[in-house]
């Protein structure tokens, strides 16, 4: 099954290889969606066209080749950008075409690999989307191929001295790919290691050269850092002007509560491997997956137990060793982020898979053609579970969602945007497509946008709430929210967006005003529609679960409801964020309702509610079940909803601490209300202090 000398590519074989990869972007072409999409799509768009300064740690290679790409005269700025990571999704094709005719002999099993690869679901997904994974994978793939070409399996002849020259193009490659996701890339580089273990000797001689070489690689880090400091319309944290704010970017650092949950446990990390395992099965339609798992097997005899080795580390570190490093909690949002991070692996699956084919057809094949059937089945399967998953998404819903929003905000409106779901899309239709040129959009937090009303490494909160509040106070505009609120003055919900209402201070008083656009857009876009996209349908959730909670406040009672307020309050019941928005919202109704109607509603939440919900919606289910039993005058019930609510998400902005704190002040209870305020000063500190 191995080739017979060490492989060379000769002209058959890169032709071959491009034909995949001309394959492989024609379909990413012509799936791509022709406008933003959510994930972070919109960011890395607006990144690209205006040349600006991507999320930590910044990804200025993909910048760069994004921005090359909205120059192409056709299609959207949205498509030109999703037409990047289709190349590199095409390249990366071809690659690792190239690398299964370096591991075995012959070209079928090279076709199943790379074009298994090319229309798994994951990676399809990320090929028509703004994102750095296609990149990332073709990086990784030329480094294989390189890595195979400078030293292939020990079983073929020796290592000819001459190879050798592949190290400096490696070193070259290696830099650029830290410039597009360096944390990735510094994972599977203990592979590389194995991989190159026969020249460490040359790698140890040369190795002034070569980190020279990597060093090169990185220099888009050091545009990135100087290009911060112009004035740009899309620039993450602003001006890095200190090694202290450089490192904090790099590192991701303000990611650290994200990556490392303080509600995250090995519970977590089972569930997280248990998604894995499916996702796994899923990516080459679980027949591939055990042909894979028949290459895994046979590798060690037929490669050797380096290239086997490296293989194996390869496909560990982005996979398995990530989830260890990782503390997700788990839920389906969180799942959805991590789906993407094992693409490597993936990619080495996909060689594994070919490996595992080509020993089933030495072994079982009958006949020459029963080869290509078997395997044009197989690719057929594999492209039907990515075309249903692919094809089927609904991948224009955050540009409708931003459209609906921005044709509903009132004129000359300040908008402050929150994040990924509407920032993005919103930023993207306002400020490269020319949408509602009246409104000003800014960011509360100081990030992404260069408007900011501060720099958000250099103030510190209260000093960033200060200048916030002035300047919502200064302003004679209307002020709105997008997916969140402001606490100082009271509200006019319009549910796609809240409107500061200055003439009172009561944050309580709330009048909803739901716009008749925004309720055709409620009806074609969130009621009933349950999008398999984990991220649209996070995002359908929260909406779903406000828009419940409106309707609910502002039910009359003892009134006939109308036909459609009733049809909306039927659907919405039976779902979990629709029912928890029902009972939130008439607890907080002017005419009240009894304990046993919303009592009811949350039971109907309970029973309806997803086990891979995320935390903060458990916790907001357990939290309004304790308000309702401290107002029944239930105080050890209120306790221990309230009590589970943090418990479940212990995290210093979750209303159940304050609510728990003043439930134990109710009873008399001083010493366990000041234990829970301890345990919020203690969750506030920064970790490692």
């Amino acid at each position: 099954m191995l080739p017979a000398e060490p492989f060379r590519a000769k002209r058959a074989d890169w032709l071959q290889a491009a034909a995949v990869a001309v394959a492989l972007f024609a379909l990413y072409a012509a799936t791509a969606p022709r406008s933003v999409a959510l994930e972070d799509d919109g960011l890395f768009i607006l990144s690209s066209y205006f040349l600006g300064i991507e999320h930590p740690p910044g990804y200025p290679l993909f910048v760069w080749i994004g921005h090359l790409f909205t120059y192409l005269p056709f299609g959207s700025v949205a498509y030109r950008v999703h037409l990047a990571s289709a190349l590199f999704g095409a390249l990366a094709g071809g690659a690792a075409w190239l690398c299964a005719r370096s591991l075995i002999a012959g070209r079928l099993p090279a076709y199943l690999a790379a074009l298994a690869l090319g229309v798994s679901p994951v990676f399809w997904s990320q090929a028509i989307i703004a994102e750095v994974y296609t990149l990332n994978t073709f990086f990784f793939l030329a480094l294989v191929f390189m890595g195979l070409q400078a030293c292939p399996p020990s079983t073929l002849a020796p290592v000819s001295p001459g190879r050798s020259r592949m190290l400096p193009w490696m070193a070259l490659v290696f830099g650029l790919s830290l410039s597009n996701h360096y944390p990735l890339m510094l994972l599977v580089a203990p592979a590389f290691v194995i991989l190159l273990w026969p020249l460490r000797r040359e790698l140890l001689s040369r190795f002034g050269m070569l980190s020279w070489l990597v060093i090169v690689g990185v220099l888009p880090y050091a545009w990135m850092v100087r290009r911060s400091w112009q004035a740009l319309p899309i620039s993450f944290n602003g001006p890095l002007e200190t090694i202290q704010e450089i490192l904090y970017f790099v590192s991701r650092a303000g990611y650290a509560g994200i990556d490392h949950s303080a509600s995250a446990g090995w519970l977590d990390r089972v569930r997280f491997f248990e998604f894995f395992g499916g996702e796994l099965l899923r990516q080459f339609a679980v027949v591939g997956t055990l042909l894979a798992v028949a290459g895994f097997v046979v590798q060690w005899r037929i490669l050797g137990r380096r290239v086997a080795a490296f293989l194996t580390v390869a496909f560990l570190m982005p996979s398995a060793v990530l989830l260890l490093l990782l503390g997700f909690d788990y839920d389906s949002f969180r799942a959805h982020v991590f789906h993407v991070y094992p693409l490597p692996a993936y990619a080495v699956c996909a060689l594994w898979m070919g490996l595992g084919f080509a020993w089933a057809v030495e072994r079982y094949a009958r006949r020459p053609w029963h080869a290509a059937v078997a395997e044009a089945a197989l690719l057929a399967l594999i492209f039907a579970l990515g075309a249903r998953i692919n094809l089927l998404a609904t991948d224009d819903w955050g540009a409708r969602y931003a459209q609906a929003v921005l044709k509903a905000l009132p004129k000359n409106a300040v908008v402050f945007v929150l994040g990924d779901p509407d920032l993005a899309p919103m930023a993207y239709f306002h400020m490269i497509e020319g949408w509602r040129p009246d409104i000003t959009m800014y960011e509360p937090k100081g990030m992404i946008l260069g408007n900011r009303l501060f720099h958000p490494l250099r103030t510190d909160e209260e000093s960033s709430q200060r200048i916030l509040d002035e300047m919502i106070d200064r302003s004679s505009a209307p002020v709105v929210f997008t997916l969140g609120t402001y606490p100082r003055y009271a509200q006019r919900d319009h549910w796609l967006y809240v409107e500061v209402d200055k003439s009172s201070t009561d944050p309580q008083q709330v009048t909803v005003d739901i716009p008749e656009e925004a309720v055709r857009f409620f009806e074609e876009s969130i009621l009933g529609v349950g999008d398999t996209n984990a991220w649209v349908a996070f995002i359908q959730g929260e909406l779903r679960r406000h828009y419940a909670m409106l309707l609910a406040r502002s039910l009359p009672r003892g009134q006939k409801l109308d036909e459609r307020t009733r049809r909306h309050l039927d659907l919405l019941e039976k779902n979990f964020y629709g029912a928890l928005g029902i009972a939130e919202g008439l607890m907080a109704n002017k005419d009240g309702y009894s304990a046993g109607v919303v009592g009811a509603f949350l039971d109907k939440a309970r029973d309806t509610m997803p086990s891979d919900a995320p935390k903060e919606h458990l916790s907001r289910f357990f939290y309004i079940r304790g308000i309702l039993r401290g107002n029944l005058r239930d105080s050890p019930g209120a306790a221990r909803d309230l009590e589970t609510a943090v418990s479940v998400w212990p995290a210093p902005s979750n209303p159940a601490f304050k609510a728990l704190q003043d439930n134990y002040r109710r009873s008399g209870d001083e010493a366990a209300a000041a234990a829970v305020e301890e345990r919020v000063k203690q969750l506030k500190r920064p970790r490692g202090r």
